[in-house]
């Protein structure tokens, strides 16, 4: 059959306007509905067709025409979000993977393109001592080697290892002649008799001898960067394998396996101008030493890697601006017509077709020493500052290698731990390596001193903890019995201060510069206050295996569905409303893993240092942010975060947390007023307890910031919680946000602020009434700022806000 499908709809036009780089679109193709692989068949009289997966089948496209593509042949078949296409001769192999689904194994013959194709829809049946279950159905990849045979990967038999059929006899009728292990291949490649796997679940890719196919031998398997091996591609000279996890923020990744003994990293590709935003890698081909990468939401990407141990980006073209990040965008890529046009299947928008210009990088080089002592400097940042500027971090010997894939002349910026910033003007051209050495000069050093003392009496607190950072380097020390202390040898530059004591409130002063000899003096309140930046005591105990309580800046932990929606479980920070990055979460493993450094086995459990409040308020009111999420099994999770609080003698719960309470988000818990539960005395203690019973495999994440005991019985002195309330909502934020408030008592003058990270006003309002609601237009940079509320004269409240 033959039909002429939409090329470009007036709506994907007015819609998408695409980003691109030595890459031009010809033409496109929409389908209306979800599309996935796509491949390529070159037809004995030169004319090129597009084979794209559908979620309802299969779309044979004619290219006779590149700028005006007509759909030839459709074919049917189960729903399934998942195709996989390859070519032997005039002949087509494609694998659907979807539950429920029963396409089994199509073999295609396409000499009768472009009136029609003939199919074959094979169900293997095997004897269960053969792979233990009698037929195939679905298939996750398919490739075909040089030699005619098929290995189809990721099957509902074997457990997903791979399986090896004969085409070169019936290539309608494939025979089935080995397997591979069984141990999950997402995807394969395979030349020369060699297998390369990519082992998904083990984070690895694997290497096979399949000279027999009876009887393939593994010689090497290699963990990649993100531990979720997509897919793998040989180099056109066998020496070099390139891979893609397929995780958020992810590279392409480069290994020499020339020698399958003595696997080599070379290097990591990831699209400067994205980087760092959630953007994922798909899938990555190779073209004469160029990488040309379906990379979702950033469309085609092409890499130059005819030096593999420095990747470049060359080419893209971004066939998908309605998403930034997620499962969409660009599904595949087909580079190899002998046109040399390139083959796209987007999800949502269909077919592209590109005409890519393969330009060879301009390369930078060098080595970063220190200029007192000639040598090398490791993780010196280097970055060339274009349109979207580079970033390469120098190795252990102080040498990097980076590139663009324009040629002319840009500031190199170069940044290092502990040196002055430098700013080097350098050109660089198409296809050569320009050599920049950079001699750097080391940061000086300073004596800082100081004194802690309690603010109403000016007594020197012994005890107290000094902690001072900034982006690069922090410092830490306690003071002395006179509450006197020092801080040796701190390299110049701006720092936020944290100073802090059990039975105080805590002080931050930001940006503050440290000179030589600077001689600070802090003035402490008494008061129970815990906003986490110092280690004022907590202490950790239970027996849970994995995911205990830490103090620490929060790794973020999330789930982005195919939808695109985004659940967090773990924070993506500390408190929106204190000053400072630090908070109490449950486990905090770097990598973004729902199942990694979670509360395991057992109970975790935070308990408070002593508090003397019988001696020191008339009646307590506890108060603190909390962050809680479950899920388990059959979304009905059994376990619970419960906060007590204890008095020396007797304990009580002040509340619990379940399945059926799950905030997701920092919440500000109302004040207990703790004489309503407990009879008060000098030996109090709050702590929180966590446990995973073991009859479900749930995930369990929870943080406590924020901690803060006042009177309210006290004077009308402002303080953060019992006279001035107030809400921020969204936050964090896009555009404008709006402030929620109220005050208690009455006062002359009550103004709000908005502050940036550097302490410079951005906003201030002066407020009239003692309750409303101020909007902020929100239009400045995406960052961390701090609203202030000062009411007569005394700072009343102060909260974290951050523009996404």
């Amino acid at each position: 059959m033959k039909k002429i499908l939409l090329l470009l709809s007036l709506f994907t036009s007015l819609q998408i306007t695409h980003a691109q780089l030595n890459v031009e679109l010809v033409s496109q193709l929409y389908y209306g509905e979800r599309a996935n692989d796509v491949w390529g068949y070159t037809a004995p009289d030169g004319t090129e067709y597009a084979m794209i997966g559908l979620l309802h089948g299969v779309s044979f496209v004619s290219l006779a025409d590149p700028e005006n593509p007509v759909e030839v042949v459709r074919l049917d078949g189960d729903e399934s979000r998942w195709r996989d296409l390859r070519t032997f001769g005039h002949y087509a192999y494609i694998v659907a993977d979807q539950a429920g689904s029963r396409n089994g194994l199509w073999a295609i013959d396409m000499s009768g393109l472009p009136n029609s194709v003939e199919l074959n829809e094979i169900l293997f049946t095997f004897e269960n001592d053969t792979l233990g279950m009698d037929t195939l159905y679905t298939c996750h990849n398919v490739w075909v080697d040089e030699n005619g045979f098929a290995y189809l990967t990721g099957c509902d038999i074997n457990s997903g290892g791979v399986l090896i059929f004969d085409l070169n006899n019936d290539p309608m009728n494939p025979e089935f002649v080995g397997k591979g292990k069984d141990t999950y291949s997402h995807d394969n490649y395979v030349r020369n008799d060699l297998l390369y796997t990519s082992e998904i679940n083990e984070g690895q890719f694997g290497i096979y001898d399949v000279s027999d196919k009876s009887n393939p031998v593994q010689l090497a398997v290699q963990e990649t960067p993100y531990h979720f091996t997509h897919n793998v591609w040989l180099s056109d000279d066998g020496n070099t394998l390139f891979t893609t996890d397929e995780k958020a923020n992810a590279p392409v990744a480069a290994y020499d396996v020339s020698d399958p003994n003595d696997i080599l990293f070379l290097d990591e590709f990831r699209p400067a101008a994205t980087l760092g935003t959630g953007v994922i890698p798909h899938n990555v081909h190779v073209l004469n030493d160029f990488l040309v990468i379906s990379h979702y939401t950033d469309g085609c990407v092409i890499v130059d890697a005819h030096e593999p141990d420095n990747l470049v980006e060359v080419g893209h073209y971004d066939t998908n601006v309605d998403f930034t990040e997620g499962f969409h965008g660009a599904w595949g890529a087909y580079p190899f017509f002998p046109s040399g046009l390139i083959a796209i299947s987007d999800i949502e928008n269909g077919l592209f077709i590109l005409r890519p210009e393969y330009k060879r990088a301009s390369y930078l080089a060098g080595k970063v020493t220190n200029i007192n002592t000639g040598i090398g400097i490791p993780n010196a940042e280097v970055s060339i500052q274009a349109s979207a500027p580079t970033l390469e971090v120098t190795n252990l010997g102080g040498n990097y290698k980076t590139g663009l894939g324009t040629p002319g002349t840009f500031n190199v910026n170069v940044r290092a731990t502990g040196y002055f910033d430098q700013t080097i003007l350098t050109t660089i051209s198409a296809g050569d390596i320009t050599v920049l050495d950079v001699q750097m000069v080391p940061l000086p050093a300073h004596n800082v001193a100081g004194r802690v003392v309690e603010e109403s009496s000016g007594t020197g607190i012994p005890d107290a903890v000094v902690f001072i950072e900034n982006e690069e380097f922090n410092y830490e020390t306690s003071t002395d019995g006179n509450g006197e202390f020092t801080l040796p040898s701190v390299l110049q530059g701006t720092y936020h201060i944290y100073v802090g004591k059990w039975g105080y409130r805590n002080l931050t002063q930001l940006h503050q510069p440290v000179k030589q000899d600077d001689d600070w003096y802090f003035e402490l309140a008494r008061g129970y206050a815990d906003n986490f930046n110092n280690d004022l005591g907590w202490q950790v105990s239970g027996d849970a295996t994995s995911g205990v309580w830490e103090r620490s800046i929060p790794f973020p932990t999330s789930y982005t569905s195919p939808a695109g929606e985004t659940t967090y479980y773990n924070p993506f920070s500390d408190s929106p409303w204190d000053i400072g990055d630090r908070c109490y979460v449950t486990g905090n493993f770097p990598l973004n893993d729902l199942f990694n450094d979670q509360v395991d086995n057992g109970t975790t459990i935070l308990t408070s240092p002593v508090m003397a409040l019988a001696s020191n308020y008339s009646s307590p009111v506890l108060s603190y942010d909390v962050w809680w999420y479950t899920v388990g099994s059959n979304n009905l999770p059994n376990d619970t975060l419960r906060v007590w609080v204890t008095n020396g003698a007797e304990t009580v719960m002040l509340e619990e947390y379940d399945r059926d309470r799950r905030l997701q988000e920092w919440q500000q818990i109302p004040a207990f007023n703790l004489a309503s539960f407990i009879e008060i005395t000098d030996e109090m203690q709050v702590f929180l307890t966590i446990g995973d019973l073991p009859e479900t495999p749930n995930v369990i994440e929870a943080a406590l910031d924020n901690f803060l005991v006042t009177d309210s019985n006290a004077s009308s002195t402002f303080t953060e919680k019992n006279v001035l309330t107030m809400q921020v909502f969204p936050n964090p934020f896009h555009h404008e946000f709006w402030v929620k408030y109220a005050v208690e008592n009455n006062f002359d003058k009550m103004e709000l602020t908005l502050l940036n990270l550097l302490g410079q006003r951005l906003e201030h309002i002066s407020l009239k009434e003692k309750t409303g609601t101020v909007r902020l237009d929100g239009s400045y940079p995406a960052g961390t700022y701090f609203l202030q509320v000062m009411v007569d004269g005394q700072v009343a409240r102060v909260e974290k806000v951050v523009k996404f």
